[in-house]
């Protein structure tokens, strides 16, 4: 074993025997000193794994001050080697925490039992100290405030991040309690007092997810907070600790990205609004047309419970289902009598072209096959490709119907509005052949409930 172990004893017979005991034992030869400087300068040359050591020795140092120097350069595993039991003695002995105490005259096995016993806890210490220093160590660097509670609510260890966030120094934190130091607060009007209290034994940890509010004196501070409950070795609660997390810049982030999105938001319906006016502006005696069935079609689109997203990409769609028409000549849109068949082929081009202008627009929704789809029926009747059943968008089926009865009810250039009545008769004619029976359904309970256009005809 080739351990190297310093051996300080003043006697030179003792010595003698203890270094061929060790060799008997297997160890490699000890070195000796036989007074307290010698053995300090020779444990600073090379630190040893173990040092065996008498406790009286020649000139002013004996063993026990001569371990207190030791232990103040490193945790040496030290077995004292003497003949002296006294109380005193003894007392002064603790205080240097030694791996072992053998009294003279001693056993080789009690001997070779105590070195083995020292080096090894020797070692399991020295591992578990590195491993607290790195758990201090990143503790100390993580951004997060770490404080931890004891049973009582009273904080036993916060790092250097608490001391920032609360602005409190570390000596006023520890031992103080918890909610008396660190004021937390949220809208459920948690009791933070006694944070171990809030995870139910046999629970994971707690989450608030940025809820809280922390008091400081320089103004509230909003948290993010997790509790978890700390238990001690025989798993008894114990406590908690907890992690709060400064997301103040993350909420100015949050609200900078809210405002952004309403901008583009803001300027997408812009947009919208002034493709379905540029459509409109070829055909002044259908103006507002398109906002009045985009108006219905999402109406019919919450009564149908769509959902938000699916509701939006209705409007967008009804807004711009004739965009189209912008290649219609200005004479058959605003002619003031029935078109001709060659007339109405040209017109029903409108649906085709608004899906060309619209196709290469990256909507969140289908929108230019919507408003490809807008005049398709489900019994296969309606144009430009015939298109029957599921074949057909659930949103151009609810665009088809709102068409159908804002159309009708307005005045158009080659006749007088029909009124909802006869609108109400086409849609009913149709409900479950050319028209969705659903979409025709919620339509006349819109209106039995008194449902009306914001904008009057044209």
């Amino acid at each position: 074993m080739r351990y190297d172990i310093l051996l300080v004893e003043d006697e030179a017979v003792v010595a003698c025997d203890v270094r061929h005991r060790l060799e008997r034992l297997g160890y490699a030869p000890a070195r000796l000193a036989t007074n307290g400087a010698e053995a300090l300068r020779m444990f600073n040359e090379r630190t040893p794994d173990v040092v065996l050591m008498d406790i009286v020795l020649d000139g002013p140092m004996d063993g026990i001050e001569l371990a207190g120097h030791i232990r103040a350069e490193a945790h040496t595993p030290i077995i004292y080697l003497t003949g002296h039991a006294a109380p005193d003695i003894l007392h002064r002995a603790k205080i240097t925490e030694p791996f072992g105490y053998i009294l003279k005259p001693f056993e080789d096995r009690e001997l070779h039992i105590c070195i083995e016993m020292a080096i090894y806890k020797s070692r399991v210490d020295n591992d578990l100290r590195a491993k607290e220093r790195w758990f201090a160590s990143t503790l100390r660097s993580i951004p997060d405030a770490v404080v931890t509670v004891d049973g009582a609510g009273r904080i036993t260890y916060c790092n250097d991040s608490a001391e920032r966030l609360t602005h409190q120094p570390r000596a006023e934190l520890l031992g103080a309690r918890f909610g008396q130091s660190i004021p937390l607060c949220d809208a459920l009007r948690t009791d933070y007092t006694d944070p171990a209290a809030l995870v139910a034994p046999g629970y994971g940890p707690l989450h608030f997810s940025d809820a809280a509010t922390l008091g400081t004196p320089s103004g509230s501070v909003p948290v993010e907070i997790r509790i978890s409950p700390l238990h001690d070795a025989n798993g008894t609660d114990a406590g908690a600790v907890l992690v709060m997390r400064d997301v103040t810049e993350r909420r100015r982030a949050e609200e900078t990205l809210h405002a952004t999105l309403d901008d583009l938001q803001r300027a997408f319906r812009q947009t919208v609004s002034a493709l379905a006016a540029t459509s409109e502006k070829r055909d002044p005696y259908t103006a507002g047309h398109q906002a009045r069935v985009a108006q219905l079609a999402c109406a019919l689109a919450s009564r149908l419970d769509l959902g938000a997203h699916a509701i939006e990409g209705v409007r967008v769609a009804a807004m711009l289902h004739d965009i189209g028409k912008i290649h219609i000549p200005s004479e058959i849109l605003a002619k003031p009598t029935r078109l001709s068949d060659l007339e109405m082929s040209i017109m029903r081009m409108h649906s085709e072209v608004g899906h060309d202008i619209l196709r290469e627009i990256s909507f969140p929704w289908p929108v230019a096959d919507i408003v490809l789809q807008h005049h398709e029926r489900l019994d296969g009747s309606g144009y430009p490709h015939g298109l029957a059943g599921d074949a057909i968008l659930p949103a151009a089926r609810i665009i088809a119907v709102a068409d159908v009865v804002e159309a009708m009810s307005s005045h158009r250039p080659y006749r007088p509005a029909r009124g909802l009545g006869l609108a109400f008769d086409e849609i009913m004619s149709g409900r479950g052949a050319r028209y969705d029976a659903a979409v025709v359904d919620a339509c006349q309970s819109l209106f039995a409930e008194g449902f009306t256009f914001d904008q009057p005809n044209g």
